[in-house]
Formats: structure tokens, sequence, C-alpha cells
């Protein structure tokens, strides 16, 4: 999985080549007045660019698509806008009002100014059909345009993508959930109120479609030779009766599809597994006394009796309001996700992660907090918002905010995995799909919407709330014992490490091979052997927080070494390394991992070196000769692992102090 933890990304680098299709459709899609308020083409463009950053896309490839998309777009409004004619009662809007005053000013040139103005960009080939502009000086701009759109929103991406990369693998644990949870927020609102400017437009233009469909002589034609299709297609698609059921039917399809692959590859998928024990592992790293605290509170939003609580106040607040169809819409949604929890919970058998904060019972998979974040909260949002009570941009950004830090509480906490939290949050989706329908379908059942109480209402909604505060203070989920995990035992070490029981490959968090394990040594623990390679001019690389992420930036940028840079985390075997220091040329970095003991009770380490960022690999042959002198290795002897495809140094450490 990408560094980039954005749904876009992972989303279009699992479709491969495909992806150049998507992002492609997108942008033509963008580029069309029809879709250009709904789609966010220019997001998915730029998340193809910082794919480009990352190695999976070819910048030119990617151009070529975008390009030839946008300008698709361009020519399917400039023909629509033809085809409408003066049929049709132009789009107030401000997103067209801005089109037609930069055609009007601009002449050609304002196509290309256009482009990278979201909504605008669609318009603007409208206003230029409607304006009268001719067809070849259109074309030749549209084209002009479609370029520079294609150049400049892939640069951007890659320049976005090439600060996250330098950013994403140095960032602290800790204070990475916060950053991308309000990241996550920003671009909610961003697309949320792209969709509230760009509507009013869409529907001006849907009804003069519409109407202009009714006439139009080859629709006409189908409609006298295939009567029934016909009808079947207008009550499918007619916005007062089928078009609701139609998308509601079309969302819950497809995420089911998402939960079906997601659950397929935690069965069939051996990397899905190795993943989550990274994750879990590197949070577990990364846990502090204040981050436990602030995820410990935030997670009881998720707990059984707090979130029942504040379920049964909203339903009672909403029906006792008047509004019936919203108070059955968010009941339907809380128990039936509950149900399917458990019952999901009861068919994978999951065990919970062994490194948990908490100590739950239930099994892991999907996530239950995950899953009650959208379909509760989620679906309170959108009915609020449904009900008019709040505005769109506020219900969908708290929505997708609380969902996401409920989430990521459970990951951080190492109560779930990672799979366990996505897939938890595709069954709250599928639930709060279906709590939406059936509201609706209650709502144009009944036409009495019931007495209003606001005073018995907001009554009960408190009363349930401060309960569940209680509780949530008090009703604390029960700390896991902290039980030491068991230490690996090495009867016979060298025919460990010839064969398979000795672990020597090193990866990433996102499973990217790294110089393996060279060295194995007997005799001194790991922080022995950091103290000392220290005496020696090694530093330990520094601890996780803001400024060391910082220097870490500064060091990419600048490609000069900062003393206080983190280091790219590092797994063997799914743990994270236990020290990490850099040697005194800073060309160096190595990796030292507590593996188990000997019988005799020695320490048994494993030393994997890397070159440093810019370094060469001619490097790690000195370093490691120079960090085996410092810490006393006696008896070195090498062994070759046939079947592994390296060669190991096996030493026995002095443990008695050097002498100068």
């Amino acid at each position: 999985m990408s560094s980039l933890t954005s749904q876009i990304l992972p989303t279009l680098d699992a479709f491969g080549f495909w992806s150049y299709w998507i992002i492609g459709l997108s942008s033509l899609l963008e580029g069309w007045w029809l879709t250009s308020v709904i789609v966010p083409g220019t997001l998915v463009v730029d998340a193809g660019g910082a794919l480009v950053r990352l190695g999976h896309m070819d910048f030119i490839d990617l151009a070529w698509f975008v390009g030839i998309g946008a300008i698709l777009g361009g020519e399917l409004s400039w023909h629509s806008g033809r085809w409408l004619g003066e049929r049709v009662r132009l789009p107030q809007s401000a997103a067209f009002r801005r089109a037609q005053e930069l055609i009007r000013t601009r002449g050609g040139l304002a196509l290309v100014i256009g482009r990278f103005f979201g909504p605008v960009a669609g318009f603007v080939p409208l206003a230029a059909a409607l304006a009268g502009m001719e067809r070849k000086r259109f074309h030749v701009w549209n084209i002009a345009s479609g370029i520079a759109y294609a150049l400049g929103h892939v640069t951007i991406g890659y320049a976005a993508g090439d600060i996250m990369a330098r950013l994403g693998p140095y960032l602290p644990r800790l204070l990475l959930p916060l950053a991308l949870v309000a990241v996550l927020a920003l671009v909610t609102w961003a697309v949320t109120h792209h969709l509230r400017r760009g509507l009013p437009a869409l529907r001006v233009l849907g009804r003069a479609i519409r109407g202009r469909l009714e006439t139009w002589p080859p629709l006409l034609r189908f409609t006298a030779r295939h009567p029934r299709a016909a009808t079947v297609i207008a009550r499918r698609l007619d916005p007062e009766r089928g078009l609701l059921t139609t998308a509601v039917a079309a969302l819950l399809l497809y995420l089911c599809a998402v939960f079906i692959d997601g659950a397929f590859d935690l069965a069939f998928v051996p990397g899905t597994d190795a993943l989550d024990q990274r994750i879990a592992n590197l949070a577990h790293a990364f846990w502090t006394p204040g981050g436990l605290s602030l995820a410990a509170w935030v997670t009881q939003a998720g707990h059984v009796p707090v979130a029942a609580l504040v379920a049964l106040g909203a339903v009672l607040g909403l029906a006792f309001w008047g509004r019936r169809a919203a108070a059955l819409g968010l009941a339907t949604a809380v128990a039936g996700n509950a149900l399917t929890v458990t019952l999901l919970k009861l068919a994978f058998g999951r065990a919970r992660p062994s490194l948990a904060y908490f100590l739950e019972s239930s099994n892991s998979f999907p996530s239950g907090h995950a899953a009650i974040s959208v379909a509760l909260y989620g679906t309170l949002a959108m009915m609020l918002w449904r009900e008019k009570l709040v505005g769109p941009t506020l219900a969908i950004t708290a929505g997708v905010t609380m969902a996401a830090a409920l989430g990521l509480t459970r990951i951080y906490l190492v109560e779930h995995f990672l799979s366990d939290v996505l897939n938890g949050w595709v069954v709250g989706a599928i639930w709060m799909v279906i709590g939406f329908a059936v509201s609706e379908m209650a709502r144009r059942r009944s036409r009495d919407p019931g007495r209003s109480r606001p005073a018995l209402s907001l009554s009960a909604a408190c009363a349930c709330c401060a309960a569940a505060l209680v509780i949530a203070i008090h009703d604390n989920p029960t700390v896991a014992p902290r039980v030491p995990s068991a230490v690996t035992v090495f009867d016979n070490l060298p025919d460990a490490i010839t064969g398979d029981a000795f672990p020597l490959d090193v990866v990433t968090l996102s499973g990217e091979t790294l110089p393996p394990v060279s060295v194995v040594s007997t005799g001194l623990s790991v922080d022995e052997i950091a103290g000392r390679l220290a005496k020696g001019g090694w530093t330990e690389a520094a601890r996780p927080d803001v400024f060391s992420g910082i220097a870490a930036l500064r060091q990419d940028i600048t490609d000069h070494p900062q003393d206080r840079a983190l280091v790219l985390p590092a797994f063997l075997d799914a743990r994270p390394a236990t020290a990490t220091l850099h040697s005194p040329a800073q060309d160096a970095v190595l990796r030292l991992w507590g593996v188990g003991h000997e019988r005799t009770g020695a320490p048994v380490v494993g030393w994997a070196l890397d070159a440093a960022e810019g370094a060469a690999a001619a490097a790690l042959r000195p370093a490691e000769a120079a960090a085996l002198s410092l810490v006393g290795a006696q008896d070195s002897r090498t062994l070759a692992t046939e079947a592994r495809g390296t060669a190991v140094r096996l030493t026995e450490l002095s443990p008695k102090p050097l002498t100068k």
C-alpha cells in the first residue's frame, strides 16, 4: 500500500494499467459541464501525478491520457451546448456566470484559464458554444487548454506526491493519524463545498436536457419501437420515483463487492496479514502515555454502551421532533449494523492482535468501532442534513472526521488490524445506505410527519447523551496485562541461520525489500551494542517527534545530513528495529533487532546495514567492519544460506568492557 493514505491513491494503484483510463475518464467528466460539478476530476488527476512520483505510473503516458480526456470533455460541452442551442433557459449559477464573463473578456484564452477553476472548466466550453464561437477557433483553444491542464495538474500532483513521499515515512506515528484526520476533513469539506456550489446549475441543466430529450426524434422512435423498455428506463431514471432506488441499489452492490474483495484478500492474500502485523507492531512501538490517553478517550465513542445510548438519544430526539422517517432510518442502520458485525465476527473468528492495549474478548474482523462510526455517526449526520437541521458541508465533514478518528484509534491502540478497520468502515457504509433508503421510503409513504415536541425531543437526546458521557468516563475497558512476549531460544544457531528458522529478510512498511540481515551476534544485548557503538561515534536515530520529522524533510530537500532526522522504519519478521544508529560518516544506517537467546542465555542480535540517503552501497562493508571492531567481535565466521541467496557473518561479542 502506498504511504499516501488518501483512499484515491491506493484505489488507483490497484487498477494497474487501467489507472490511466480511469484518470483520463475523470478529466473528461470534469471537462463536461453536465458532470463537472459532481466529479472531482482534478483531485483524481493530482492523485495520478502523485503516483507518478511514487513510481507507479509514467509521466508522459499519464499526461497523454489526461490531455485527451480533457479535450474530449471540452468537445462534449461544446457539442451539447450547440445541441441545446437557444431551446433552454441558461443556468444562472456562479460558475456559469464566471464562465460567460471569461469568454466575454478573454475570448479563446478563457478555455485555458477556465481549466484551472474547478466547475468552471466544464462551463467555459458551454458558454463558448452558446456565445457563437466559431468551430475552428474553439478546437484550437480547446486542444491548447487540454495540454496545459494535463501538464499543469500532473506536475502539481507530482510535486505534492514528492512532498508526501518525503514526509510520510518520517512523520511520527503518533502525529500522523491526527494529520491524516485533519487532511481528510479538509478534503471532504472542499469536495462538499464544490458540490454545493455546482448542484443548482446541474438541476437547471438536467431539467433542460430532459425537456429537450422529450422531443428528440431518435428517442421518440426508440420509444415507439420499444415501449416497455422505454417505460422501465424512464421509471428507473425518474428523479421523483425510481432514480433514488436505482442509485441506492448500485451503491449497495458496489459496497458489497468491496467488502467481499477485502474478505478474500484477508483469506487468500498472504501479504494482507503481513502488512497488518507490521502496522500493528509499528503502532505499538510508538505508544506514548499521552497518545494512549487521547486514543482511549476518542475510542470510547464506539464503546457499545456509549454508542447504544447515543443511538437511542438520536432516535428518540428525531422521533419526538416529528422526524419519524429519519428516526426509523437511523434505527435500521444501527440495528442492522450491530447484527451484521456480530455474525461476521463469529463467521471469520479472527483473533485480536496480541499487542492490544485493552483486554477485549470479541473477535477482530471486522472492527465494530469502525463499523458503528459510519452506521451510527455517519447516518446521524446524513439524517440531520436530510432534515435540514445542519448544512451538508458540516454534516459530511463531521461524519467523515468521526469515522476516521474512531478507526485510527483502533489501529493505534492495536485493538484491530488495518484490514479489520477498513472492512468495518465498508460494513457501516452498507448499513448507512440501507438506513437512508428506509428513511426515504418511509418519508414518501407517510403523509403525517407526526407531532413535533421540541422540548421532549431535546430532553430525551440530552438525557441519553449525558448517560453515555457518564459511562464513557467511568466504564473504561480493562487494560490488557503486559505479558512479556515469548523469547526464541536457539539450540543450534548456525543451523537456524543456514536453514529457515532465523529471520533474515528486512522490509519497509509497504513490503519493499531492504538489505537483509548480514551479521548475527551473540553475547551482548541491543542496548549494550548501541552503547559501545555510541562511544565510537555512532549516533542513535532521533526519536519520533515534530522536530525530527521536520529535520528529515530538510535532509531530503537540501541533500545535507541532519543530526535529528528520522530514519525510515524497517521490519524483521514484522517487528520494527529495536535500535537504529547512524555511522560516524553518516553514510550508513545500522538497524538492530533482539531476535532471541542461545541455550546458554546469551542474547542473539540481528544486524542489517543500509546505505544512507544519497550514499553509495560500497560504504556498507567498511561501516560493518568498523562497527564490529568497536563492539569487540570475536570468532567471526561466514555462513552461506544457499536457500535464501545471502551470506551471514556469525560473530561472538565479548561481554567484558573493551580497553583502549
